[in-house]
């Protein structure tokens, strides 16, 4: 699933998907093209929502899980944590 977003804060869109079979998600930067990055977050249920949920101008991988109402976010300005917020039914992403 395509999940383009400015993760490197460089102000430009980064070719990313997230592969919900294993959760990775896999992000091209704009900043360094030759790289890649990897990171599994999420589940094979949820939903993709990266933003920049901590302000720092780089877009934070996220997750909605429908099953519970919960947000699952890695805020990149402090790498090694994560938040978690309730907020949502699972009703809102029904068959799309």
């Amino acid at each position: 699933m395509p999940v383009s977003s400015d993760y490197d804060g460089d102000g430009k869109s980064d070719i990313a998907v997230w592969r919900s079979s294993n959760g990775i998600w896999y992000t091209l930067p704009s900043s360094d093209p030759g790289t890649y990055t990897t990171k599994q977050w999420g589940e094979s249920t949820d939903k993709p929502v990266p933003s920049d949920y901590d302000g720092d101008g780089k877009s934070d991988i996220a997750v909605w899980r429908p099953s519970n109402g919960i947000w699952y976010i890695l805020p990149s300005g402090t790498p090694g944590s994560y938040t978690l917020v309730q907020w949502g039914l699972s009703r809102i992403f029904q068959s799309q």
